[in-house]
């Protein structure tokens, strides 16, 4: 469990570890604490005493991380056959992990079983279940110890989206499926945030700047597929303006262009979330953001071609 100032909701969560219906003597629990700074690694602390009279073990780390650094070193604690990542802001139904882990007992071929989320708002969202999927969150997540001798950790240049290059790069390499759980899990969140105007702006700006920094320094070692994405929305805006260029002189056929192109990335949607959730998702949310990362890296690319050429010159006028 990575953990950063969750002060406002690790009782709750602390008590759902409590909850939990599996052997605790099977369990051993690790936290890996980015230095919070609202009583978080107190409260953990003050848990952690009378909990390892309970669990297997429990261990606390203190490590200045990202979530993918954190999500590694709880790979290295790792000791059985199984490993959970469980976010710190997550309540399961405590028979979920049990659960889960008897499906994958019975299914080998099965390699990551991962929970979708409900929220406390009443946010309109149908949680995906019992469904195959290319990745899935990391909030309550069980993984096979072989998944990570095949394929490593995690990417620890990606700052968000560690779970879904994780699992993309699990389905590239591997023969293992991942598959959505039999239910949904809780994901607690504050109802400012959830309310707070602009958040949307924030993400897409975020995506432009920073994550786009991140792909671009992780470029050569990113899934096929995370590779493939970013030139699909570097070409997405030029085919839509041919499209319309053609729509006006008309030149209709051409318009069949745009349309077959918009086909794998609709799909993929439609897949995961049903014909309706899938086209509100894919419109509202993955294009926009698509289309933030994609132009993020080339602006990056671009910067850096343009340094690597003064840098040049200048060598060029000393030296020459």
């Amino acid at each position: 469990m990575p953990v950063k100032n969750r002060a406002w909701c690790l009782r709750r969560v602390l008590k759902a570890i409590e909850s939990i219906e599996y052997p605790k003597c099977k369990l051993k629990v690790v936290f890996v604490d980015d230095y919070s700074q609202d009583g978080s690694y107190e409260l953990i602390k003050e848990w952690s005493i009378k909990a390892k009279t309970q669990f297997y073990d429990v261990k606390i780390i203190r490590a200045r991380t990202n979530i993918s650094q954190a999500r590694n070193l709880c790979i290295k604690q790792q000791e059985g056959r199984y490993l959970l990542f469980w976010d710190s802001d997550v309540i399961p139904p405590p028979e979920l992990l049990r659960e889960i882990v008897e499906h994958m007992e019975h299914n080998k071929s099965i390699g990551i079983v991962g929970a979708d989320y409900i929220y406390e708002s009443g946010t309109k969202y149908k949680p995906m279940v019992n469904r195959k999927a290319n990745a899935v969150y990391m909030g309550f997540t069980l993984i096979r110890r072989e998944i990570f001798d095949v394929v490593g950790g995690f990417n620890e240049n990606l700052s968000v989206g560690e779970d879904t290059e994780f699992g993309i790069r699990v389905v590239e390499r591997t023969n293992y499926k991942i598959v959505w759980a039999p239910k949904p899990v809780l994901h607690l969140k504050k109802m400012g945030d959830m309310k707070r105007r602009g958040l949307f702006k924030v993400w897409l700006a975020y995506n432009f700047h920073v994550r786009a920094k991140e792909y671009y320094d992780s470029f050569r070692n990113l899934p096929r597929f995370l590779k493939a994405r970013v030139l699909y929305y570097l070409v997405l805006p030029w085919i839509a303006i041919i499209s319309l260029i053609a729509a006006v002189m008309g030149l209709h056929i051409l318009i069949i262009i745009l349309l077959v192109y918009l086909v794998p990335s609709v799909y993929l949607a439609i897949e995961q979330r049903g014909f309706k959730d899938g086209i509100t998702i894919w419109l509202k949310f993955n294009v926009p953001t698509g289309l933030a990362l994609s132009y993020g890296v080339l602006r990056v690319a671009i910067k850096r071609f343009v340094g690597f050429l003064a840098s040049l010159l200048e060598f060029a006028y000393i030296y020459l």
